[in-house]
């Protein structure tokens, strides 16, 4: 059975090399019992022998940026209602914070896997009249990624709307949060709310647009552009499921050692099963990052 193909990285030459699988049954559960002579691997066309296959876990901490602002709270019970259903549909095991952005990034609950705790932060969210920090707040939230050094992969999601301020040093920062995207393995999810007219000191949706579009590209993460509020009840709920099945893949996946016999760096990967397994669902990665 096929699973997947992945274009290799340039590496050195070497003939030993690693890959990650991740194998969900029917029901959506990990599959546990792989063993080596269940996995194949061609790389480059050509047939190699897996040295090793071994389970590995790597959890993930989500980091939560809500655009506390004119537009998001302009039905705040609606708004409350959306994130207690992300909330509430996150695997009970993720080490989530929660933030706000206006007028600037502040911590409302810091990370913590106490579901009870996130849901009393939303009740604290405080509607606030100005543009939010949009943009300073993802950089912050990397720099954050940048100084925990667990072994983790780190998911960013940003609800935000059309009303923002740009920040001074945008084209340095956007760099650097690109560049830290790609490092970390960072994810980052992105929802864009519209208020619809124009207001005095606001940044067209244009910049959100952009940087969302493009961080989620980056990241393999989800973008989505929605013009009522009443459309969060069911769409973050959505997110939070695919969150948690990011969660489940990398927290439940093998470590693939292969060996081949040309030592030139490999173009080409991919894998398939020896045994025919009904509905299942198998991702490759080169990192163990499946977004």
């Amino acid at each position: 059975v096929l699973l997947a193909c992945l274009m290799a990285a340039p590496a050195a030459a070497q003939q030993q090399g690693q890959l990650y699988i991740s194998v969900l049954d029917a029901d959506n559960q990990p599959v546990i019992d792989l063993e080596p002579g269940d996995v194949f691997v061609i790389v480059d066309e050509q047939e190699s022998r897996v040295v090793k296959l071994e389970p590995v876990a790597k959890p993930m901490k989500l980091t939560v940026m809500v655009d506390n602002g004119p537009v998001t709270t302009r039905e705040l019970a609606t708004f409350r209602t959306a994130l207690r259903a992300f909330l509430e549909a996150l695997p009970a095991e993720l080490e989530t914070s929660l933030y706000t952005i206006n007028p600037q990034p502040r911590p409302i609950v810091k990370a913590t896997t106490d579901r009870q705790k996130l849901l009393q932060g939303v009740d604290l969210i405080a509607p606030d009249s100005g543009a939010g920090m949009f943009f300073d707040a993802l950089v912050e939230a990397s720099d954050r990624v940048e100084k925990d050094t667990s072994d983790h992969f780190p998911v960013l999601m940003m609800i935000a709307s059309d009303f923002g301020r740009n920040s001074s040093a945008m084209d340095r920062d956007y760099q650097k949060l690109q560049k830290r995207i790609v490092q970390r393995a960072i994810t980052v999810h992105f929802v864009i709310l519209h208020g619809g007219g124009d207001r005095v000191n606001s940044v067209a949706g244009a910049l959100q647009t952009e940087v969302g579009l493009g961080v989620t590209r980056l990241s393999g993460g989800r973008y989505e552009n929605i013009a009522a509020a009443t459309r969060l009840v069911t769409l973050l709920p959505e997110f939070a499921r695919q969150i948690a099945e990011s969660n489940l893949r990398q927290t439940h996946q093998y470590r693939i050692i292969y060996e081949r016999k040309d030592s030139k760096p490999p173009q080409k990967l991919s894998a398939s099963l020896s045994r025919l397994r009904i509905g299942v669902q198998a991702k490759l990665s080169l990192d163990g990052h499946m977004p």
